[in-house]
């Protein structure tokens, strides 16, 4: 295993590079938020209600917040995409998420996250443009504007109870380049990783 000194020394393209090679890195921030109180789904939905990945739905705006993509799912309807298997997206000049778009995409992600056993989850978001997650109906992270490839500080969730929890995204690029990355290190230990696609479902109905 290779661990670096700072993930700040590290590009997403590199990053993934790592991932894909089945090395991984161990990001150091000088700052971690922790958060506690989180909510777990209830009731915890059944594995025949389940399906894989995460929902969502797409806006084709040309947006420059956050706070921009909620007006316009206030008043527009989106278009349902393809699940998101996880969050691992840094596709460059290329199609963003599962669209067929490269550049002016809004994104509304919804679904659940599992965490089977209680402790410390240790999460870290990269992101190219804006973005906003909540997880356990409490909002952990969020870079509303239009940037370049940034990551979030160590996000410290203390989970009491293992399952599911709900999670939600919004998202948008506007033009040019995209990512959208969402890493954890479990209560195991062990290195930073993406959370894998069996740590997401949506209900099947969505």
């Amino acid at each position: 295993m290779t661990s670096f000194v700072t993930k700040f020394s590290l590009s997403s393209i590199a990053v993934g590079c790592l991932l894909a090679a089945g090395l991984a890195f161990t990001p150091i921030s000088a700052k971690a938020d922790t958060f506690t109180g989180l909510k777990p789904v209830s009731p915890q939905p059944t594995e025949a209600q389940l399906a894989p990945g995460l929902a969502v739905q797409y806006y084709g705006a040309e947006l420059n917040s956050v706070s921009e993509l909620d007006d316009w799912m206030g008043y527009k309807d989106g278009t349902k995409g393809v699940p998101l298997p996880m969050l691992n997206y840094s596709s460059g000049e290329g199609d963003v998420l599962t669209t067929k778009s490269n550049d002016f995409v809004g994104a509304n992600i919804q679904g659940f996250i599992k965490m089977d056993k209680p402790g410390r989850y240790t999460f870290l978001v990269q992101s190219n443009d804006g973005v906003y997650v909540a997880i356990g109906n409490k909002l952990i992270y969020e870079d509303p504007d239009v940037h370049a490839d940034r990551f979030s500080d160590e996000l410290v969730l203390e989970i009491s109870v293992a399952g599911w929890y709900p999670i939600h995204v919004k998202y948008f690029e506007k033009r040019n380049t995209s990512t959208l990355e969402l890493y954890w290190e479990t209560p195991d230990g062990g290195d930073m990783d993406f959370v894998p696609a069996a740590a997401f479902a949506h209900m099947k109905d969505n």
